[in-house]
């Protein structure tokens, strides 16, 4: 038979034990504390970052916006540019009645 060895634990050991795992505890918290506080800096830089993005894009679109509503035009503009309109649809109209007459007209002649 094999005989165990036994080591006898004293009150002094125990708390020894004790301490050094404190202190390993302490530590890797003290570790993981830096590395939370390193990754909330970077979080924070890089919504910073992103924060400036995002407002240097809503200035664009408003300048956008703006350039587009001052070159929309006035009232008394569209109601121009509507009669303009309306002569050149009378003026086709009187170019394609023209087309249509001589176009009989042709046909006419050449016994179609």
């Amino acid at each position: 038979m094999t005989k165990v060895k036994t080591k006898k634990i004293t009150i002094d050991d125990l708390k020894i034990t004790i301490d050094n795992l404190a202190v390993a505890t302490s530590g890797g918290f003290k570790a993981a504390d830096k590395k939370i506080d390193n990754l909330a800096a970077a979080m924070t830089k890089g919504f910073k970052k992103q924060e400036k993005l995002i407002d240097e894009k809503i200035d664009d679109l408003a300048a956008m916006t703006k350039r587009g509503f001052d070159k929309t035009a006035s009232k008394e503009d569209l109601e121009a540019v509507k009669t303009d309109i309306h002569f050149l649809k009378s003026d086709v109209q009187d170019i394609k009645e023209k087309v249509d007459n001589i176009e009989k007209l042709t046909l006419q002649q050449h016994g179609f």
